[in-house]
């Protein structure tokens, strides 16, 4: 990519507007050539600025037509509200000028839209070097322009579904679109719905929340625990539903309650990750690093004095062969020992067996709740032994786990549904005193206000925390003087899709805070300062600040800068007690921010950064961060070859395209 570029070479989600003037082409067969110059530039003069009020870029101008983008070079939280509105304030405007116009003829002139939305590349082409978006959705928003009526705003089903709740529409006969197998839906705009209002919040770094809605799965988690504690067997209840139905946090507060009622016990955590999925018992190799209070950038010597400490104290009335045994078995998983043997079934039963006593010997004196987030991206290992664990008759322990899975993992191993007690989360009917209860910040508003943002949240916990905070953090609320004031600003401000709302907060940040996401965004959901380091020195990240031949230090406070932006706007955060080194770790807020991110970067561009992560991890002596080095250089080799044509799009959070996830 060109230095001189102003914009950075991306894929992006973005809404394409076409526009046509109707009737132009007859009129200007009957006028002086001066007559029509001064006819177009009038007309555009007039439009242009009714595309730039909405937020839009003016792609080029085609004669009579124009071609504008939303998304892109910048992202705001309603593209495709503001294209749809854009749209219909263009072919209003058109009409407004033709009747005052002094040229015959001008005024049977009319304007016809269509717009599309989806996923681009936006880059530069041809000679002049010209920034330009460029995908299907583009052919087909043309193709939308060519069929809608005069003076009509026709648009696709992808942005359809992001405005349904804004604006009415009427839905048309399917279209056959060139070079597509099949039909295209279309509708045309009718008129704006009412708005019932759009909220304003006073701006803070930190979000006060409540969980709503989900009082009867929290009473089912209890009941399972004094189960669990009765019965001395072990219970597991597997949490499942979509990505921010709220899994995560739905087990941060049964934690938390049991803190609160439970007085004494003890709560183990660990989470699945994408690019771990291959490494065995990596789920329990967190687990008891964590317990054991053991830091990935500790020093192999302090490490090891910590793992040998806790097994001495925890297994103090054992013998001396079984302390040994577990020692090195155990330390192996958790990358303590080095001594790898090949796999066996004798191997694995004593892994089982030990793992089976450390638990017995840590529940004796209180019950043990283990947290497992994200086991559809366990490795095969880490459910194998806890299938185990859970079969168990012997020893009698309080041992109670609480796992969260996206749908697809029932689906593919359905033989959990026997094993855990499933608890499905639905999407969460929002009302306004629900959203209210939720933010207590938003207390105060009216209710059509706080009804509006129940309705653009979809159910989704997540989603409406995003729109949510993006409104308290624009200061909507403060500029607001009237209620209606505020639904104005929540109809101009409110996302219409958890994408959007991602894509504008990430390009809502600096320069270097934006970079530092994208190349985080390479390394998976949990990344490493280093691995930030290797990416900002290669320069190969487009549109980033030149930095490759930048000195150490430049480079450190460019990316501590750009962390600091991260963790301010609660987008990623550092491990607790981890001290800013190459091995510091941080993790995105939520998987869906990781991909956005991700989604940004041009396949070539990954191909390289995946290539420089894998080298970064395969310094590290650790077997696990090995592991995550192999999944890296597949992920290059795929997105090189995507880049090249030789292969299918990939959907993200497959292995090329990792969807990683946090311990």
């Amino acid at each position: 990519m060109n230095d001189n570029n102003q914009y950075p070479e991306e894929r992006r989600l973005a809404s394409v507007l076409f526009a046509d003037v109707q009737g132009f082409t007859s009129l200007a067969e009957q006028l002086d050539f001066e007559t029509v110059s001064d006819l177009i530039k009038g007309i555009w003069n007039r439009l242009d600025k009714v595309i730039e009020s909405h937020g839009g870029y003016i792609d080029k101008h085609l004669g009579d037509g124009i071609m504008a983008v939303w998304g892109a070079p910048f992202a705001s939280d309603n593209d495709a509200e503001q294209s749809i509105a854009a749209g219909l304030e263009l072919v209003q405007s058109l009409d407004d000028f033709c009747l005052t116009s002094s040229i015959p003829g001008a005024e049977n002139l009319k304007l016809r839209v269509g717009i599309n939305s989806g996923a681009v590349f936006a880059g530069y082409i041809g000679s002049r070097n010209e920034y330009t978006v460029l995908g299907d959705i583009v052919n087909v928003a043309a193709r939308l322009e060519q069929v809608a009526e005069a003076g009509t705003v026709v648009i696709g089903e992808n942005t359809f579904r992001m405005v349904r709740s804004s604006f009415r529409v009427k839905r048309l006969e399917p279209i056959l679109v060139k070079g597509k197998a099949e039909m295209v839906q279309a509708y045309t705009i009718e008129s704006y719905l009412n708005a019932t209002g759009r909220p304003r919040y006073q701006s803070a770094d930190s979000l006060v929340t409540n969980m709503v809605a989900r009082d009867a799965e929290i009473k089912k988690l209890e009941n399972l625990f004094e189960h669990t504690g009765a019965s001395k067997h072990p219970q597991m209840a597997l949490i499942f539903g979509e990505v921010g139905i709220g899994k995560s946090r739905l087990m941060l507060e049964f934690s938390n309650r049991l803190q609160e009622k439970a007085g004494n016990v003890h709560i183990f955590s660990t989470r699945a990750l994408a690019q771990t999925s291959r490494i065995p018992y990596y789920l329990w190799r967190v687990m008891l690093r964590n317990h054991f209070g053991m830091r990935d950038d500790d020093k192999p010597e302090d490490a090891s004095a910590k793992w040998n400490a806790g097994l001495s104290n925890l297994w103090e009335n054992a013998s001396e062969n079984v302390q040994t045994e577990a020692t090195l078995v155990l330390g192996e998983i958790i990358g303590i020992s080095s001594n790898a043997s090949k796999p066996s079934s004798e191997k694995q039963h004593r892994i089982f067996f030990l793992v089976t006593d450390m638990l017995n010997r840590i529940s004796q004196k209180n019950p043990l709740v283990l947290f497992v987030d994200d086991l559809q991206w366990a490795d095969r290992e880490s459910l194998q032994l806890l299938s185990f664990l859970l079969s168990l008759d012997e020893p009698k322990m309080p041992f109670m786990v609480v796992g969260a899975a996206r749908p697809e993992f029932l689906k593919a191993q359905p033989q959990w549904h026997n094993m855990a007690r499933a608890i499905q989360l639905e999407p969460i009917t929002f009302n306004a005193e629900l959203v209210a209860l939720a933010y207590p910040d938003l207390q105060g508003l009216p209710d059509e206000a706080l009804g509006t943002i129940a309705a653009k949240a979809e159910g989704n916990p997540y989603f409406m925390e995003e729109i949510v905070k993006s409104l308290v953090k624009s200061g909507t609320l403060n500029k607001a003087a009237s209620a209606r004031d505020i639904q104005n600003e929540l109809l101009a401000k409110i996302p219409e899709s958890l994408s959007a709302t991602l894509q504008a907060r990430l390009d809502n940040l600096s320069r270097e805070a934006r970079a530092v996401a994208l190349m985080a965004s390479v390394v998976g959901r949990v990344f490493w300062v280093g691995s930030i380091i290797a990416q900002t020195k290669s320069g190969a990240l487009p549109g980033s600040l030149p930095m490759n031949n930048a000195p150490d230090a430049v480079i450190e406070r460019f990316i501590q800068d750009g962390l600091r932006q991260l963790v301010r706007a609660e987008l990623a955060f550092p491990r607790k007690n981890s001290q800013f080194s190459e091995e510091q770790e941080y993790i995105f807020k939520n998987a869906f921010l990781r991909d956005v991110a991700y989604s940004l970067i041009p396949n070539r561009s990954r191909a390289q950064l995946h290539q420089i992560v894998a080298a970064w991890l395969e310094k590290h002596s650790d077997q696990a961060f090995k592991g995550m080095a192999q999944e890296h250089i597949r992920s290059a080799e795929r997105s090189k070859k995507l880049s090249t044509g030789n292969l299918p799009p990939l959907q993200v959070g497959e292995a090329g395209n990792p969807k990683a996830v946090s311990k």
